[in-house]
């Protein structure tokens, strides 16, 4: 029987996490964002925050931070859309 030699798979690096750098990961209804700043503008339609040299607004409905620490935000709600700006 013949044997056959598998190519070692390529295995993507782990993602590295650059501090100071904002970070944003989408889990269903939940978004959280690393590296935030200050809160711009907040309702239950819109929520703009600031991430230093750039500035996030999430649209969508229901919208509430469900969480606030120094490194970051959780916003929360039916989010239909995001826009990045600087």
């Amino acid at each position: 029987m013949k044997k056959i030699k598998l190519k070692e798979k390529i295995v993507p690096q782990s993602y590295d996490y650059y501090f100071g750098k904002p970070r944003l990961e989408m889990t269903g209804r939940e978004c959280l964002v690393d590296g935030l700043q200050s809160i711009v503008e907040y309702s239950n339609e819109k929520i703009t925050l600031s991430l230093g040299t750039q500035i996030i607004t999430f649209f969508g409905d229901d919208l509430r931070i469900n969480s606030f620490t120094r490194e970051g935000a959780i916003v929360e709600g039916n989010i239909i859309s995001m826009e990045f700006s600087s």
